[in-house]
């Protein structure tokens, strides 16, 4: 029987007898579960009973003994506290006895100090004369050894001697000996330096750090370094004059290299105490902006001999990021103000490229695209060739992405975007002077019908290059990303000589690339943030092309819509001009006119023409009409969702009925039997254009039906229709409100 649960604070006696009662055995009756477990509970309770007596009585018989231990206790404790009132008694006593003893031995003790420090000095100021004139013994002996010691000797009994009242005299003697010793040591020290002679150069470092000169050694030993690692520079210009700057740098990077790596080597030993790695980055700093010619010279020179600039700094790029990781792992403890210090230095001859970046890609890609251009007339050669140049300009951007990577490390991908529409603005000019040459043919459109196709031609090279820009955006964006997320972004690395818009950029630059990278990094839908120019270029030209190739289809039709106000047909009167004007005539008598009949006869022949376009399949062409509204189109979604044949010929009929409905309100009177007449022109084109798939609009529909009411029917009928195109009927036929 678990009985822990009585102690419990939430202990609840209807819980605990269901709990019991459940763990009974299933088969026993529950009056004989219950009955058994009172009598548990009554056993228990007679067992507590019993202990807790027990308990008691043996509480009752331990008092009195406690009683007594504690009166002893109290006892002891008065006890201690006498004796301690006793011994401070006592010691407050014997300190108002001696006081005045020990207040002489303090007195005492004081004048011993001073004494000591007075013959200390003493000894020192006769000390200080003994050295000075051992110092200038040595000096006439060249015993440098000695003096470098007798020198230390001086410095501390100067520090003794700071309360005299020549001390500051004391101190420039002892800076002149200094002085004089560095001047001896100096050519020595940096004969040492410049042979490696380790011996020389500890026993000369020692004598400079005896003399605490020690500051002075590591400038010592940068300008014996550099003077030697500048001669060489100089010694590679003269030997190699023929070669170029690219040669010349390959060769003094590479012993730089390894110069690096030795002297390093060697000042862990001379300089222990000193970072070499600081030492070396500091040294390499300073000899690569020193250099005569610099670098930024000859890099200026190997330009202008130059043919092609890029391919020239793409390659003394790898040569210089070939020599900095060279010298990495040598300066890679310097610091990162020092290795910040060392980047802006080693990469300051491309800084005015890059600055002109966009100038010298745009120069590039300007000159390429011009290769492209054929010379021959022919309007079929040229849209041939305009549409295998799609693949050469993805070509061609893709290349500039990659040597903008490789040369700019990213920070140069503003301007290749700028270059990039720079150079496919030249390309499209040669589409603007072939649509120039197809609008002075559109008159001859229903003659020769290639002009047509020259122009759907054009439209899908437009298309197709729309297409290869877009996924140039993503391939670019990546590229950019990736090579620009390692200095800029949330999760860029702290990477000291990695910090390439630090190296190659001006401050409003900077803020720029930033624009730029937050822009790429946080775009999610179709936006074009980095090739957002050059996509406006051809959405531009993608749109006048569109205007174009619907000005040369369109043109047979307005050709003939266009006569509608002038023709004679709409003026006759009822009598005396034929058949035409009788009265009572039905409407099966009525034929299309002329220019209607020319209108369909053309529309019906479209659809043969644009036979290649009918399939869903021509992408080009599709993202081409997608780009922008195709005149006539109300929707530039329907392009995707139709093949570019029916979206073509909805476009031209939704024009047509547009245009022959302004026609139409251009005419100034109508009588019964040229309304009738109108209205037949106007059911034949709904039957062409039924028979395309594209039926009447509302308002052209609702001329027709206006047309053919009769007078005495009007105000019951014309009700229904547009208000706007009520009033136009209405006033051409002259019904009276």
């Amino acid at each position: 029987m678990d009985v822990a649960a009585f102690s419990g604070d939430n202990f609840d006696p209807k819980d605990w007898i269901n709990k019991a009662l459940k763990s009974s055995d299933p088969t026993q009756n529950k009056e004989a579960a219950a009955s058994s477990l009172v009598m548990k509970l009554q056993l228990m309770i007679a067992k507590l009973n019993s202990a807790l007596e027990d308990q008691c009585a043996a509480v009752v018989q331990s008092v009195p003994r406690v009683i007594r231990e504690a009166g002893q206790l109290e006892q002891e404790a008065g006890l201690l506290r006498d004796k301690l009132v006793a011994v401070r008694a006592e010691m407050e006593s014997v300190e108002c006895e001696t006081r005045e003893n020990m207040s002489t031995l303090v007195r005492m003790d004081t004048v011993k100090e001073r004494l000591g420090a007075t013959t200390r000095a003493l000894q020192e100021a006769d000390n200080w004369t003994s050295l000075d004139t051992q110092v200038e013994d040595a000096f006439d002996n060249d015993d440098l050894d000695t003096v470098a010691d007798r020198l230390a000797g001086m410095q501390a009994s100067l520090r003794l001697l700071h309360h005299v009242a020549d001390y500051q005299e004391r101190v420039a003697h002892l800076e002149q000996h200094r002085n004089r010793l560095e001047a001896t040591l100096s050519p020595l020290l940096v004969t040492a330096f410049t042979s490696k002679d380790t011996e020389a150069a500890l026993r000369l470092v020692n004598m400079f750090r005896t003399m605490e000169r020690g500051k002075q050694l590591s400038k010592y030993y940068h300008k014996c370094v550099r003077a030697g690692l500048l001669q060489r520079w100089a010694e590679i210009v003269m030997e190699g004059e023929g070669d170029g700057a690219g040669e010349w740098l390959d060769v003094f990077y590479g012993e730089l290299g390894s110069k690096l790596v030795e002297q390093q080597a060697w000042a862990e030993l001379v300089f222990p105490d000193e970072s070499s790695s600081k030492l070396m980055c500091e040294l390499v700093t300073d000899v690569l902006g020193s250099m005569e010619p610099s670098q930024v010279f000859c890099m200026e020179a190997a330009v202008k001999l130059s043919g092609d600039t890029l391919a020239l700094l793409g390659d003394l790029r790898d040569k210089t990021d070939k020599f900095l990781d060279g010298v990495g792992g040598v300066v890679k403890d310097a610091g990162e103000a020092k290795l910040r210090e060392l980047g802006k230095v080693v990469y300051k001859p491309f800084a005015q490229y890059v600055a002109n970046y966009e100038e010298l890609e745009a120069r590039a890609m300007t000159a390429e695209v011009s290769s492209w251009a054929t010379e021959k007339k022919d309007t079929i050669d040229e849209i041939h060739n305009l549409a295998t140049c799609v693949g050469r300009v993805a070509s061609m951007v893709e290349s500039a992405g990659v040597r903008c990577g490789h040369l700019t490390r990213g920070v140069g991908y503003p301007a290749l975007a700028r270059a990039v529409a720079r150079g496919l603005d030249t390309h499209l000019d040669r589409y603007r002077r072939l649509m120039r040459r197809l609008e002075k043919r559109k008159v001859v459109v229903d003659d020769d019908w290639s002009v047509l196709q020259h122009c759907l031609s054009a439209n899908q090279a437009t298309g197709d290059l729309m297409l290869q820009l877009e996924q140039l955006e993503v391939t670019l964006s990546t590229s950019f990303l990736e090579s620009c997320r390692q200095f800029l972004g949330a999760d860029s690395a702290d990477l000291p000589l990695q910090q390439h818009h630090i190296f190659l950029l001006d401050s409003p630059s900077i803020i720029s690339l930033s624009e730029l990278f937050t822009a790429v990094s946080s775009n999610t839908g179709s936006a074009t943030p980095l090739l957002q120019q050059s996509i406006s270029l051809l959405s531009s030209t993608c749109s006048d092309l569109q205007k174009t190739t619907f000005s040369i289809m369109f043109h047979p039709i307005s050709s003939q819509l266009e006569l509608i106000p002038t023709l004679s047909t709409w003026a006759a009167t009822t009598t005396g001009q034929g058949t035409l004007h009788t009265t009572d005539m039905p409407d099966f008598s009525f034929s299309p006119s002329e220019y209607i009949t020319c209108v369909g006869e053309y529309l019906m022949t479209l659809p043969q023409h644009l036979e290649p376009y009918m399939s869903q399949d021509n992408a080009p062409l599709t993202r081409a009409f997608r780009e922008a509204v195709f005149p006539g189109s109300s929707d530039t979604s329907g392009a995707a969702q139709q093949s570019p044949a029916d979206f073509l010929l909805g476009c031209i009929s939704s024009s047509t009925c547009t245009s022959y409905f302004s026609y139409i309100s251009s005419i100034p009177t109508l009588n019964n039997n040229s309304s009738r007449q109108l209205a037949m022109d106007i059911s034949y084109l709904g039957d062409i254009l039924d028979d395309l798939g594209h039926p009447l609009t509302s308002d052209l529909s609702s001329t027709a039906v206006l047309l053919r009411l009769a007078m005495e029917k009007w105000r019951e009928e014309s009700g229904g229709h547009s208000n706007k195109v009520v009033a136009m009927v209405r006033q051409a036929r002259g019904v009276s409100e």
